[in-house]
């Protein structure tokens, strides 16, 4: 029995010890601060991102495009002359600055016609033969380098008729560069023979290159 009590006190003991170490003290002051450990090894590059497509290539402007005002000859301004494969002819001469070699070489001249008086006139483009006019009249353009010579003649090409009267308006459409091969090579037109562009409707030319029905973007 009495040794029952030693181990029982003893046991008590060990408890006891054992529940106050395991108690937790007060939390102690802050530390100093420890130095820098040294710079970690770089991590690997990352892959490439994939490269974008390019965008599709815009339409090319207009910007270069000359146009010139509507211009009614003076009865005056029309002289009989003599033409190379055209034989006599009245014409009559308007300056062009826009029209360089460059452009002789490599662009396009277009004239056009209306009747000065009609706001709703049709427009034609050069060359035009007027049947209703005295003696079948044939309109043409002949460009040189800075003006534009602007004639017609009969049918015949040997009587250069009357005088034309300023009923008549012209206006001339220069677009330059990009013609190789007979064809226009860039622009609204692109793939169009010369002779194509020609024969397209004056409405369809000053849509396609964005031209007002009035007015110029040059100075004359």
């Amino acid at each position: 029995m009495r040794k029952f009590k030693i181990l029982s006190l003893i046991l008590l003991s060990v408890i006891f010890i054992a529940v106050n170490c395991t108690k937790e003290g007060p939390e102690g002051p802050v530390g100093a601060q420890g130095a820098q450990g040294p710079a970690g090894n770089p991590g690997a590059t990352g892959s490439a991102g994939a490269t974008g497509s390019a965008g599709a290539t815009g339409a090319t402007g207009t910007a270069n495009v000359i146009y010139s005002s509507w211009l009614a000859f003076q009865a005056a301004d029309w002289a009989d002359s003599t033409i190379v494969n055209v034989g006599s002819a009245k014409r009559a001469i308007r300056s062009a600055p826009g029209v360089t070699a460059n452009v002789m070489a490599q662009g396009v001249i277009l004239s056009y016609m209306t009747f000065t008086s009609d706001p709703n006139a049709a427009f034609y483009g050069l060359p035009f033969t007027c049947t209703s006019c005295p003696g079948v009249w044939i309109f043409n353009q002949l460009p040189n380098v800075g003006k534009i010579v602007y004639y017609h003649t009969t049918g015949t090409g040997t009587n250069p008729g009357a005088t034309l009267p300023n009923s008549f308006s012209f206006r001339y459409v220069i677009i330059p560069g990009g013609v190789a091969g007979g064809r226009v090579m860039s622009g609204p037109a692109k793939g169009l023979t010369v002779e194509e562009l020609k024969q397209l409707p004056y409405e369809d030319v000053v849509k396609m290159y964005n031209i007002p029905r009035d007015g110029s973007n040059i100075s004359e």
